[in-house]
């Protein structure tokens, strides 16, 4: 075998060396990131059923998980640019700040939410529809004042959101705050309702102690 051969041998098996490292590399970041996305799925429903450590959990292994892609991510940039591994960091952020919310009353930092600020804030875009599914619970069990509350907090995160100055350049977030504006005037017509039911209702039993 010539010397140019030898070079070329080289050449390719080093290739095809690098190729193999990225593809590990690929496999591993997305089999968490699926994973990661899953158990934050997970966790969001568990925080409506009310069952806050085990949503806790689930938030922690999720963290973990994301936190086990970044050495690839840092070997292969591309990586974190994957649309599995973005899904996962929006959905863990979402459910992060959902649950914070919920059990503190208060909004978690990025950097608690394992997010970018454009990944916390498509997250955040999602937050009202999990509010929305919280505010009718509220009001089924005849927690008015719980059903504002959710209500309030729904409008204060679209109004944050939609005064955003670059939020047109934030690929995803106009949908979100089209479907955050219907979804708030829809829960608003509800509790409305429910606020003049109640109202009647009291008016009734003052005529008829």
């Amino acid at each position: 075998m010539s010397t140019d051969e030898d070079a070329l041998q080289g050449i390719i098996g080093q290739a095809a060396q690098e190729l193999q490292a990225r593809e590990k590399a690929r496999d591993e970041a997305l089999t968490r990131a699926r994973k990661a996305r899953q158990l934050s799925k997970q966790a969001i429903l568990l925080d409506h059923n009310n069952q806050r450590e085990k949503a806790k959990i689930n938030l922690a292994e999720a963290r973990r998980l994301l936190d086990e892609i970044h050495p690839h991510a840092e070997a292969y940039p591309e990586l974190d640019q994957y649309e599995e591994v973005e899904a996962a960091h929006e959905e863990h952020a979402e459910a992060t700040i959902l649950h914070t919310l919920l059990t503190k009353n208060k909004y978690p930092t990025p950097e608690q939410a394992a997010a970018t600020p454009t990944r916390y804030l498509l997250g955040l875009g999602d937050v009202p529809g999990e509010l929305r599914r919280e505010a009718l619970d509220a009001l089924r069990t005849g927690d008015l004042e719980a059903a504002e509350k959710h209500l309030a907090r729904m409008e204060q995160i679209y109004l944050h959101l939609v005064a955003m100055e670059d939020a047109s350049l934030l690929k995803g977030l106009r949908r979100k705050l089209d479907i955050t504006r219907a979804v708030i005037e829809a829960t608003r017509s509800e509790v409305t309702a429910e606020t003049g039911r109640r109202r009647l209702s009291d008016q009734l039993k003052k005529l008829h102690p």
